[in-house]
């Protein structure tokens, strides 16, 4: 996911094989590649004779969306956000206080 997000245009097997400089069969890769495909997480293009993949969503919102649904699926949800606003750090504490104040 990380070299789908980091591309600016969609990409082959072969173009995330190169970017990831690992000993990985084309194979391989276009089987995670597909596989991403199938849970939503890239969407695939014909480009002449082979497909070339993309991110559905940014990494952000991945992440927004997984972190909600662990909340969600929390019996208590205040312990749950509790918790988690004990485990931040100074700078992402008045990050998150900045973006709340900012859309009430």
């Amino acid at each position: 996911m990380r070299v789908l997000w980091a591309s600016e245009e969609p990409l082959s097997p072969a173009d995330v094989r190169e970017i990831l400089a690992l000993d990985l069969a084309y194979t391989s890769v276009a089987t995670v590649l597909n596989r991403l495909c199938e849970k939503g997480l890239a969407s695939r293009q014909p480009v002449g004779r082979k497909f070339v993949y993309e991110a559905t969503s940014t990494e952000a919102d991945l992440t927004g969306q997984r972190i909600q649904a662990l909340i969600e699926a929390a019996e208590d949800r205040e312990a749950v956000l509790a918790g988690f606003l004990k485990n931040l750090n100074a700078d992402d504490e008045e990050m998150l206080r900045s973006l709340l104040e900012g859309s009430a």
